[in-house]
């Protein structure tokens, strides 16, 4: 997984050092008896009286939040602790502040806020919209904290065999995706916002694994930022430069070609063997879990489908960022994909530069080599 069970743990002495934590331990974060877990359709009492997510029926908390009871407890607590409930102006109760975290995740969930919505809160719209930005920004602040990378040997390790078993890849710790949101650009600025699929967008590097829990999530640039500028420029490019994560690698894109430790497919002109084509279909079966990964982002946050016009590079940044946290969120409580999932089509690479070309020799070129002719040839191939 992507967070550390302690993490949780640590969330929920929180949520309890402050009062705020509506259920026990067992029945929001570890695997216990069936017994101790308390069924999505019946409500959790969050106090002496009945919040808001008590009164809402289990039909409109699955289609219109895409969430399930268990899993919003969760997060409502969660965020009511991290306000500290002095965020709202004086005189809002929590269930006002439970009503504007609710707004949030409707809005997340559909891509705006409707009066229906707000109504059926009990909220003020305008309330409610200046209440969506200060928790999203503090979503998006809590994402060190649920968007974890494996940095001990043993999680590497075990990320590593689960990539193996599936694909045969060996030293694989993630897939290196580039999540692109729709936008409207500013003026003058379309041609940096043109993704190679034609439309405006921002674009967000995302690392996963391969239960498609998010590991790490970094550069939010216009749609039109060729890929390997952004994998060299980030932190996590420059950690894996360093071997902070060892001798192991990420799979990516062609179009990241020559950059350290990101492992591309055999390009058409150098294939010689069965068993490098064998490699390129394990590649593409890594990779291609990117439109999974990602429809399922889109497919619960609508709102990742079109943000429009763009206010600030950063507001933009703290709504992605405030989604992929809610998706860790949701992967841990294994909340269901709304009915209307639909795969993200795959972005043809951006400009391909070879980047080692100007070096002594490539690292990866000859790694990639050795590995496919370690652990996908097969005794009796006889070349391509």
């Amino acid at each position: 997984m992507s967070l550390a069970g302690a993490l949780w743990f640590a969330v929920q002495d929180d949520l309890f050092a402050n009062g705020l934590c509506s259920s026990s331990p067992s029945s929001s974060i570890s695997n216990t008896t069936q017994e101790q877990q308390p069924s999505v359709s019946e409500p959790i009492p969050a106090s002496e009286t009945r919040g808001v997510l008590d009164e809402l029926d289990d039909l409109f908390i699955s289609q219109t939040l895409h969430f399930n009871r268990q899993c919003l407890r969760f997060i409502i607590d969660f965020i009511q602790a991290r306000m500290k409930k002095d965020v709202f102006v004086s005189g809002h109760s929590l269930t006002s502040a439970e009503a504007n975290i609710l707004a949030t995740l409707a809005c997340y969930a559909q891509g705006s806020l409707s009066s229906k919505i707000t109504e059926r809160l009990g909220i003020d719209p305008t309330a409610a919209g200046e209440a969506v930005k200060t928790i999203t920004k503090l979503l998006a602040d809590t994402s060190p904290d649920f968007i974890t990378f494996p940095n001990s040997y043993n999680d590497r390790m075990g990320a590593a065999q689960a990539f193996k078993n599936l694909s045969g890849v060996p030293h694989v710790v993630g897939v290196l995706g580039y999540l692109h949101v729709k936008v409207s650009p500013p003026p003058g600025e379309e041609h940096m916002y043109m993704n190679t699929l034609g439309y405006h967008s921002v674009m967000m590097q995302v690392i996963f694994d391969v239960d498609g829990n998010l590991l790490s999530l970094e550069q939010c640039c216009p749609g039109g930022t060729p890929e390997h500028t952004i994998w060299e420029n980030s932190d996590i490019g420059r950690q894996f430069s360093i071997f902070q994560h060892g001798h192991t690698w990420v799979v990516g894109s062609r179009s990241l070609h020559g950059c350290g430790h990101v492992l591309t497919p055999v390009e058409a002109s150098r294939i010689k063997s069965n068993a490098a084509l064998r490699f390129n279909n394990a590649h593409a079966q890594l990779h291609g879990r990117t439109q999974q990964v990602f429809g399922s982002l889109k497919s619960r946050f609508q709102c990742l489908r079109d943000i429009g016009s763009i206010q600030s590079s950063e507001s933009v940044a703290y709504t992605i960022k405030a989604c992929c946290v809610l998706h860790n969120i949701c992967k841990k409580f294994s909340v269901p994909l709304p009915l209307d999932f639909s795969v993200e089509p795959l972005h043809p690479p951006s400009e391909v530069v070879n980047i080692m070309a100007e070096q002594p020799f490539d690292y990866m070129e000859d790694t990639k080599d050795e590995m496919i002719e370690m652990f996908f040839n097969i005794a009796g191939d006889e070349g391509k």
